[in-house]
């Protein structure tokens, strides 16, 4: 923990990124990782953990603080990262969050097989892009997306696929099986789970970048009825995972030629083991108000594993 602890905390204030590290520290984040990704080497762990911060931080940035900003001041920071991304020399490179990613790149890409970080700078070039769309179609005139627009828009930039490339990089688990249909399945479904988590346990209460928010604008619900519809969805989402997680380890478990490699099992396991530990830390982190975190409650309990996980706990999907 205190390990950890020292390096996040000399990531976030060697580079800027935060004007506060122990305060913005003391929403809980190391204690995610250290749940998420117990049993990590030292290494994996810190450059998982630094990947995570640097990832909401400038979700944070381009979210919140670059709101006000002037006109394509966002566009013009995710083209500076994305050319450090894929080995560019950036125009300026005194912008923090530039000089962070130059860091990680430089750290991540040599340890790393290749395909795993080609397949990385595609997501988080995706995941870039789609923040700044956010903030420019919903975020600063106020829009609230129909449910098609959310639908279409969160998966990219929730980042959850993100969050798994890192379950892979903290634990060595890289998947070979990263595009077949089953792994897909699993991936979309823990996004799903990842993404309405979070939307439900937000307290920003003038976000309108929500399932909740979305699906009242389209449908014409009540706030709390959405809520509660949301709710549901995220219920039903949480017994696809299980589903998946449990379809996934069986298929790796198999010896014919068409299996999933058995890395691919231990892959799941730490998909599992992250949103549990996420599912705990939206329930007792400081970044979020009491009121919702009281709200959400067992709304974003994960299901048990399969030996224990009792038929009726999981709220059907209307």
């Amino acid at each position: 923990m205190t390990d950890l602890y020292s390096s996040a905390r000399a990531f976030l204030a060697d580079y800027g990124l935060h004007p506060a590290p122990d305060a913005y520290l003391a929403h809980g984040y190391v204690d995610l990782f250290l749940a998420a990704w117990r049993g990590a080497s030292s290494p994996r762990l810190d450059l998982a953990a630094r990947w995570a911060l640097w990832t909401w931080r400038t979700d944070d940035l381009i979210d919140t603080e670059l709101r006000d900003a002037a006109p394509g001041a966002a566009d013009q920071l995710v083209m500076q990262l994305l050319d450090v991304l894929y080995g560019k020399a950036a125009e300026h490179t005194d912008h923090p969050t530039v000089r962070a990613l130059a860091d990680l790149v430089g750290h991540t890409a040599p340890v790393m097989p290749r395909d795993w970080w080609t397949r990385y700078q595609a997501e988080l070039d995706a995941w870039l892009n789609a923040a700044a769309d956010k903030l420019s179609t919903y975020v600063r005139p106020g829009r609230t997306p129909s449910l098609r627009e959310y639908l279409l828009l969160r998966p990219v930039d929730g980042g959850m696929l993100l969050a798994a490339m890192w379950c892979e990089l903290a634990l060595d688990c890289v998947t070979p099986d990263w595009s077949s249909l089953l792994v897909h399945k699993l991936l979309d479904a823990f996004s799903a789970v990842g993404t309405l988590t979070n939307d439900l346990s937000s307290k920003d209460v003038g976000d309108t970048f929500t399932a909740q928010a979305a699906l009242s604008h389209s449908v014409g619900l009540p706030p709390q009825e959405a809520r509660q519809e949301v709710h549901e969805q995220l219920n039903a989402e949480r017994t696809r995972f299980w589903f998946m997680t449990t379809a996934v380890r069986d298929e790796a478990r198999l010896t014919d030629s068409d299996a999933l490699h058995p890395v691919t099992a231990t892959f799941a396991g730490a998909l599992d083991r992250f949103l549990r530990a996420l599912a705990d830390w939206t329930r007792t982190s400081s970044r979020y108000t009491e009121s919702q975190v009281a709200a959400v409650g067992a709304g974003v309990t994960l299901a048990p594993t399969a030996r224990s996980r009792p038929a009726a706990e999981v709220a059907p999907c209307r």
